[in-house]
């Protein structure tokens, strides 16, 4: 997956009239979509505000609404940036693997994603795929494509790929949230996780029966 720039920092001093002072910030959407994100995994989504995140650029408020019409906006952008990403993911991870080699690798992919970003993963889990916005249902959908191309490989194909796509995704879900929420503590949560997709793997070719 590839890695964003972080956004632009908050300027320094300025040392022309010997005087300090912040330099402006150069917004963009993308560069506040970028802080958003990086916002989101250190704080969570609630904490995400359009005032609280143009403190961090060291801005106001209202500079951000020349790039973001809402915070509803904003949102929907984070959102429609991570399922980029974690296509992008599963598709470089998926290349050249079939079967259980694929789902394997596809899965430690997801988990590792879910951890090392927390708040961009909720943002993903938070709209329903099929909700009353087209754009973001479709690019939902095409985030499942890989694996769907995996499940093929076992003979799987439309509804029944489709069905096996969601049932490895909400095992996937239910483990990680168990994970980020401390249930499982006390538990070899690898251990674990490589033996429940394993049994999720071997069952798919009676799927095709």
């Amino acid at each position: 997956m590839s890695a964003r720039p972080d956004p632009p920092a908050a300027g320094g001093r300025s040392r022309a009239n010997g005087k300090s002072g912040a330099r402006p910030v150069k917004l963009s959407r993308d560069g506040i979509v970028n802080a958003a994100l990086n916002f989101l995994d250190r704080e969570g989504w609630d904490a995400l505000t359009i005032n609280a995140l143009a403190t961090q650029l060291g801005t106001k408020g209202p500079s951000l609404y020349n790039h973001v019409h809402s915070l509803g906006d904003l949102r929907r952008a984070m959102r429609m940036r991570v399922i980029d990403d974690i296509l992008e993911m599963l598709t470089q991870v998926g290349q050249g693997r079939a079967r259980d080699d694929a789902v394997l690798a596809m899965a430690g992919a997801y988990r590792s994603y879910a951890h090392h970003h927390p708040g961009r993963y909720s943002a993903f889990t938070r709209m329903p795929l099929g909700g009353d916005d087209p754009e973001y249902t479709a690019a939902a959908t095409r985030a499942a494509a890989p694996v769907i191309e995996v499940l093929m490989s076992y003979g799987l194909e439309g509804e029944k790929a489709f069905h096996a796509a969601l049932e490895f995704w909400a095992a996937m879900h239910g483990f990680v949230l168990l994970e980020m929420t401390g249930v499982m503590d006390d538990v070899d949560t690898d251990a674990v996780f490589a033996d429940m997709v394993r049994r999720l793997a071997s069952a798919m070719d009676s799927r095709t029966e």
